[in-house]
């Protein structure tokens, strides 16, 4: 659904309060533009208490004279439950502007009405969907698969990322993110540096690693659309076959979200070689191996793999005289049975599941895996 999202909310004249963060204003003298950011306090790090980020930007305007302009960037399913494992939902909108105005008024005395809010135009959007895979899936593997994928001629990449071990794909534009993370490894991440993780204020939900962590068979793939620019909304949205506005409560949309989420998921998986999935190769067999059976130990999953890698290219008869001879005929006869059936195809299937996960758009509740 939605994640972060900077709403700018304009003030006819400067307010009152701003007196208070005078002192950490900067001003660019080339431009005429005034900036102050109000950023959580490192006590509220400290405890935990995700709080939003705010701008106060004066700048010039030949019609008005002087723009006066709050940016509040908020990750909004953090503001509501404190994580974003947990994805909001479009009844949710009501609470969320709510809180956000109650957060404004009493940890920063700025009083700003919901509606206001939600009548606030938006200069950055970030879509995205939590897939959950319960059977053993490493998120790497998808990572691993997209990084095949040819988007040379998709998009005007500036930057593309393999980062942390392979968790994270990622592709930077001047106006667009497009990523795919593991949630766990890039929240273990935030613990080591906040610099080193995809995403930002993790403080919030630090205490949920060891709950997540908990059932090691679940992991958390996150699939990430950040539009970072008004123009980019624009684009988007003109894309997608919306031609609505751009403020808070039109782009908080499970059927935007969706159709966006999509639109760059397609562009990417329609890319990647489908031959080259569900080869024998030791890594895509190892996978296959693990994902058709369920709670298999490490060495026999190895055994098993290094049995059919041997067999692919070694007479049948030449391999049990080896193995028979190297440890005994009843070992050879077990790891012969076990590796008998070709592992199930599993790397194409994953893909195919992000697409019906974003499809179907799901909230997720992180109380129901842990």
């Amino acid at each position: 659904m939605i994640d972060t999202a900077k709403l700018i909310v304009p003030f006819d004249k400067r307010p009152a309060w701003v007196a208070r963060f005078r002192q950490l204003n900067t001003l660019d003298s080339a431009s005429g533009v005034s900036r102050t950011n109000i950023n959580p306090s490192s006590s509220y790090k400290k405890a935990g208490i995700y709080l939003p980020r705010l701008t106060y930007i004066e700048r010039p305007s030949r019609e008005e004279g002087r723009l006066f302009q709050l940016a509040v960037e908020v990750s909004v399913p953090k503001l509501l439950f404190g994580n974003n494992f947990s994805e909001v939902t479009e009844g949710d909108l009501d609470d969320v502007a709510k809180k956000l105005s109650n957060v404004l008024r009493t940890t920063y005395n700025i009083w700003i009405l919901p509606d206001i809010l939600l009548t606030s135009a938006v200069s950055r959007i970030d879509y995205c969907k939590n897939i959950i895979f319960a059977d053993h899936t490493p998120v790497s593997t998808l990572v691993g698969n997209m990084r095949t994928a040819d988007i040379s001629k998709t998009y005007d990449v500036q930057k593309t990322d393999f980062k942390n071990g392979g968790h994270i794909w990622h592709v930077h534009t001047n106006s667009l993110d497009v990523a795919m993370y593991d949630k766990v490894a890039d929240l273990n991440q935030e613990k080591v540096s906040p610099k080193r993780s995809h995403e930002r204020d993790g403080y919030s939900q630090m205490r949920l690693l060891d709950s997540v962590e908990f059932n090691r068979s679940v992991s958390v793939a996150r699939f990430e659309v950040r539009l970072n620019s008004m123009a980019k909304i624009r684009t988007e949205l003109k894309a997608v076959g919306f031609f609505g506005g751009i403020t808070f409560s039109e782009l908080y949309s499970i059927e935007l979200a969706r159709e966006i989420l999509l639109r760059h998921w397609t562009q990417v998986i329609t890319k990647i070689p489908k031959a080259l999935l569900d080869t024998d190769t030791p890594e895509q067999l190892l996978l296959n191996i693990t994902k058709s059976n369920p709670g298999i130990k490490a060495r026999e999953a190895l055994a098993i793999m290094g049995v059919r890698l041997l067999a692919s290219g070694t007479d049948e008869r030449y391999l049990r005289n080896m193995l028979e001879g190297l440890f005994s005929p009843s070992q050879y006869r077990r790891l012969k049975n076990k590796s008998r059936e070709p592992p199930k195809p599993m790397q194409l299937k994953n893909l195919l599941r992000v697409t019906d996960v974003l499809t179907a758009m799901k909230p997720v509740r992180i109380e129901d895996y842990c």
